[in-house]
């Protein structure tokens, strides 16, 4: 308990030291930005390791695209949301909760590096202005990160997809890479404690544009819930 929340009080500081810092970041390419955050994400997974003995694998490397792709996570706890900026090639285009924009200079640097912030109480409104602002990002070659169930969820919860993941399938037409994890095992939701282990990431083969909605969805939940409960079994 005393490691995990001494991590906590060293992560904010070291978030809000790299906020300050890098402020200048704000007036110089984009480019530049992307490679200081995939510092910054490495720096943070470092402190995880040495402080709370949390490591991490990645399975299904051959999948890990290497140009445009539509990312479809498991979302079970923060630490996916650090570290895909440094597993990636490049740090990939965010959808985000609106929420965490009010996060002081988070959200800023948020905006900044392009990531998308949806009003998930807008309804039909929010999935339109969603899928353009994540056309515009395709068009400039970045990967777009979607966790489909919109939020975290507990190991071992009744999974609920939503339909943000089908509109953006149906129009962005790209390559689908799910991904499975079980890293709420070691940083478990809404839990201070970090517990001491690996967590293992899986890439998982593509599923190419062009299947019916309900196909889609089916093979995209199969996939990665299959995935995830091994990865979890492996573990128990």
């Amino acid at each position: 308990m005393i490691r995990s929340l001494i991590y906590y009080i060293i992560f904010s500081l070291n978030l809000l030291i790299f906020s300050i810092i890098f402020l200048p970041l704000f007036f110089l390419p984009r480019s530049m930005g992307l490679l200081v955050l995939t510092f910054w994400a490495r720096v943070s997974q470092s402190i995880l390791f040495y402080l709370c003995e949390v490591d991490f694998e990645v399975y299904g490397q051959e999948y890990i695209p290497k140009k445009r792709a539509l990312i479809a996570s498991k979302h079970q706890s923060t630490w996916e949301t650090i570290n895909f900026l440094h597993i990636l090639d490049q740090p990939p285009v965010m959808i985000l909760k609106k929420e965490l924009l009010f996060i002081p200079f988070f959200g800023q640097y948020a905006l900044k590096f392009g990531n998308i912030a949806i009003n998930r109480k807008a309804g039909v409104s929010a999935i339109k202005d969603m899928v353009k602002k994540a056309k515009k990002s395709r068009d400039q070659n970045r990967s777009i990160l979607i966790f489909p169930e919109g939020t975290r969820s507990a190991i071992n919860s009744d999974p609920e997809y939503k339909r943000g993941i089908l509109a953006l399938y149906k129009n962005l037409k790209i390559p689908c890479v799910p991904v499975a994890l079980n890293s709420g095992l070691f940083w478990p939701k809404n839990k201070l404690m970090k517990k001491p282990g690996k967590i293992s990431v899986e890439f998982l083969k593509p599923i190419e544009p062009g299947l019916e909605d309900d196909e889609f969805m089916r093979q995209l939940q199969t996939r990665i819930e299959d995935t995830t409960n091994i990865l979890i079994k492996k573990h128990e």
